[in-house]
């Protein structure tokens, strides 16, 4: 059968320090977290800000830091005993749980919805008198995988204008971040505007974390955005 648990991350947090060393000799993790903090693995840093979908394996060990006091979400917690025997053998190769992988996938709002409705169900299905709730249960881990897999696609499509835009005058400068993040400085504004962003073909629609919107399009490689024009800084001359 092995363990299975799904917590909540503000329960977590009351109970352990602000730095907090996962158990790295037994456990499997995949965590929907809202708020500011930062992950330290053996060979990089994460800073995360908003709301992401994170994995860990047991074989890397991390230390996460909080850095805002009403950090929210979930954490299910499984060992490999849990695994089907196929899950067993395809889990390491994943690149949410390889080493140097990918174990961080920023989300949307709509996408934080999806992903807590998943979490919600884990949490009514465990305390059920359901005969079969872990075979669900291990289902629900998988559609979690499948969501970041999925993401990941995305995030790779995207990959070609991920990078540095700026006017031509260098007042603005736009980041497009991996994961489908973006941080906009202006003059010595630095982060004057932070959001998501998604991108369709070349058209890209943006939502600040204030709540609005605006879009823009790619065009010979130049960025038209809200009456602003763009280039990707390594071009320019």
């Amino acid at each position: 059968m092995g363990y299975f648990n799904v917590i909540r991350v503000e329960d977590v947090m009351r109970q352990e320090s602000p730095h907090s060393k996962a158990d790295c000799r037994r456990f499997y993790k995949i965590g929907l977290i809202r708020g500011n903090s930062l992950w330290r693995y053996t060979d990089r840093s994460i800073s995360i800000s908003g709301t992401v979908l994170i994995f860990f394996n047991p074989q890397l060990p991390y230390i996460w830091e909080s850095l805002s006091d009403n950090q929210t979400g979930f954490l299910c917690v499984f060992d490999e005993v849990f695994f089907t025997k196929k899950m067993k053998e395809n889990i390491g190769q994943l690149p949410m749980f390889r080493a140097g992988g990918e174990p961080v996938y920023f989300l949307t709002a709509g996408q934080d919805g999806v992903v807590s409705g998943i979490f919600n169900r884990m949490l009514d299905e465990l305390s059920s008198d359901y005969v079969y709730k872990y075979d669900l249960l291990r289902n629900y881990v998988t559609e979690l995988i499948h969501f970041a897999l999925k993401k990941r696609s995305t995030m790779e499509n995207n990959d070609k204008y991920v990078g540095m835009w700026v006017t031509a005058d260098g007042y603005i400068r736009h980041e497009l971040l991996p994961g489908g993040r973006y941080d906009e400085a202006r003059g010595n504004r630095k982060s004057a505007y932070q959001g998501s962003y998604k991108l369709t073909g070349d058209h890209i629609d943006y939502k600040d974390d204030t709540g609005f919107t605006a879009d823009g399009d790619f065009r010979d490689g130049v960025l038209y955005h809200a009456g602003m024009v763009l280039y990707r800084e390594e071009k320019r001359s």
